[in-house]
């Protein structure tokens, strides 16, 4: 992102400004608003909502430079309008919705968006990451196979490799694409990053078509977080289910079967 060296400059000359981070779950946006925070302020304020929705609009007070995690929680933007407003604080919110923040709160802001990564660079982000953490595959088609898992996310692919490496050395298993199919397979994890619980709840909401959020966590014993922010956005995305004023309807399976394993994409 070409602006954010110049706006932290700016920032530092005594400038300010809302800037609003949009992206999926894992690539980066957290690192990069504590990156700005640190390059303008040594001390800054960090919060997310609360469960109910609020947050510490006093301790927005102390610093200079706030950043408020997955702002899209928030009920009652209009409380932090003042701030945002004073000419004298800098904010930088980060989000993983679209579309779901009102427009008096997104007209004060400065957006910047995550492209999604493609599988070449998580590719090579887990090379580099397999070289610190000491376990070197010779094929690169093996990094393929764990960037092809990761739903587009940095973090995922990394949790990925780290998962397997521990099988691997535990078991001490060969390092080969097999054995790494193999693994995640156990793990849960299957074509395209599609996961056991992602399977479970399409199973669910198949057998009953539409099902409100709380039915589906019941019979899951999954907690409503976890299917939001890590089941939910994914199955959304590929058009597997849809959120309507009635429930979560489902609309298809994916394209592949739970019964298949990995398998790597053409590059």
């Amino acid at each position: 992102m070409t602006e954010v060296v110049p706006l932290i400059q700016n920032l530092r000359g005594g400038g300010n400004i809302n800037l609003l981070l949009q992206g999926p779950a894992g690539c980066g946006k957290t690192t990069l608003a504590r990156k700005i925070a640190r390059g303008v302020e040594e001390r800054y304020g960090y919060q997310s909502p609360l469960s109910n929705g609020k947050i510490h609009v006093s301790f927005l007070e102390d610093y200079r430079v706030n950043i408020i995690d997955e702002i899209h929680d928030l009920k009652h933007f209009e409380s932090i309008y003042p701030f945002m407003d004073s000419g004298i604080k800098t904010f930088i919110f980060s989000t993983t919705e679209y579309g779901v923040c009102p427009d008096p709160f997104l007209t004060r802001c400065v957006r910047l968006t995550f492209e999604p990564y493609s599988s070449h660079e998580l590719a090579e982000i887990v090379r580099k990451y397999a070289h610190r953490r000491g376990l070197i595959f010779d094929n690169i088609g093996i990094y393929y196979l764990f960037a092809n898992s990761s739903r587009g996310s940095p973090r995922l692919v990394k949790q990925r490799y780290d998962r397997v490496k521990m099988m691997l050395n535990y078991y001490k298993y060969p390092k080969t694409k097999k054995y790494v199919v193999s693994i995640l397979n156990q793990l849960g994890i299957y074509n395209l990053g599609y996961t056991r619980e992602d399977f479970r709840y399409l199973t669910l909401l198949n057998k009953l078509n539409t099902s409100s959020l709380n039915n589906i966590s019941r019979a899951l014993k999954i907690d409503r977080n976890t299917i939001i922010k890590e089941i939910e956005p994914w199955l959304i995305e590929n058009r597997c289910i849809e959120i309507t004023s009635r429930g979560r309807k489902f609309i298809q399976w994916p394209f592949i079967q739970k019964e298949l394993p990995l398998f790597e994409k053409k590059h």
